[in-house]
């Protein structure tokens, strides 16, 4: 059976692929997609490529004349290169294709940004270094106090006028000695290097609390309680990947939370895409009316008022709608 597939004509920015078959071989409403390497022989799964067979879906498939198409998204589309060749299995149809070059993946990728520590400057302290150097050197004899005898002229002196005179060269010289003693401590006084700054101790950084948006943190999103895990969804933004968003949102829902069960319900509803983990993280799932009320149902029965809100607002949709998988979700969980 011929298998085509197409970029997604709603969605041209990436991510999103258009697979069609003759409507008489694909005569179900939903439909379930399996991608297969033919080079490695491995399957595509939701953590990579893997030697078990893996199923996404299932996926809503729309008559159009002749036709059967389907929409399958960035869970398939992002993990394929151009021109791989790989069989492809739709339900009971399967196709041996290569990976056409303009069907891309979603545009975009996380950006991790770094922490940065200031660290403050070492205090800078400065020493000043002052001396006073005074001397008096006089060639004068001290002035006698009251009551001292009188000076030598004035008294009877044994000695010739000669021995006095014989004295000045000595207290002279005497006197340029200290002056030369005097000089080289001052000399030496200055040619001492400064003594050293006193630096401040440099205060210890206190150290940096963990990445929360680690890998390995990210890793374990599905493992925390669901509320846990949509915070830091929302904290790290771009940094989740797609694959690790529908992990955490798959174990809140298979317990029962209310929220994940909710989220799951407004990723399958068309009219509600404003949500972080669809804008921000890019999980994106195949719009399906039915899929979001049995969600939207699931999460009322948990207790989201949300959730009645949602399907009162989706169910005349479903009620109005022509095909039989839609009438269905509505006589099933559009009643009170």
């Amino acid at each position: 059976m011929a298998l085509k597939i197409r970029p997604d004509p709603r969605r041209p920015s990436g991510g999103y692929a258009e697979l069609s078959a003759e409507a008489g071989a694909l005569p179900e409403t939903e439909a379930t997609v399996s991608v297969f390497d033919a080079f490695s022989e491995r399957f595509l799964g939701l953590d990579g490529w893997q030697s078990d067979r893996a199923e996404f879906g299932p996926y809503e498939v729309v008559r159009d004349g002749d036709r059967a198409r389907l929409v399958i998204g960035p869970e398939i589309v992002n993990r394929i290169e151009e021109y791989a060749a790989l069989k492809i299995r739709v339900n009971r149809i399967e196709a041996e294709l290569s990976w056409p070059d303009d069907v891309v993946p979603m545009p975009g990728a996380a950006r991790i940004g770094g922490l940065a520590v200031a660290r403050a400057a070492p205090a800078e302290a400065t020493t000043e270094a002052t001396a006073d150097t005074k001397g008096l050197l006089t060639g004068k004899l001290p002035d006698p106090g009251p009551g001292a005898p009188p000076p030598a002229a004035q008294t009877e002196d044994p000695a010739p006028e000669e021995q006095r005179r014989s004295r000045l060269p000595l207290i002279a010289g005497l006197s340029a000695l200290a002056l030369l003693i005097c000089g080289g401590a001052l000399a030496w006084f200055l040619m001492q290097p400064p003594s050293p700054p006193v630096v401040a101790d440099r205060p210890e950084a206190e150290p940096t609390p963990p990445d929360p948006c680690r890998p390995e943190a990210l890793a374990g999103l599905d493992g925390l309680p669901f509320a846990e895990g949509r915070a830091l969804m929302a904290r790290c933004g771009a940094r989740v990947t797609p694959q690790q968003a529908l992990a955490a949102l798959e174990a809140g829902a298979d317990a029962g939370d209310a929220d994940a069960l909710l989220l799951f319900g407004e990723i399958y509803d068309e009219g509600a895409n404003d949500d972080p983990v669809e804008t921000e993280i890019g999980l994106s799932l195949t719009p399906s009316a039915s899929k979001a009320a049995e969600y939207y149902a699931r999460a009322r029965a948990a207790g989201s008022a949300e959730a009645t809100r949602r399907l009162e607002r989706l169910c005349p949709d479903l009620r109005a709608a022509s095909d039989t998988l839609s009438r269905s979700a509505a006589e099933e969980y559009c009643r009170p």
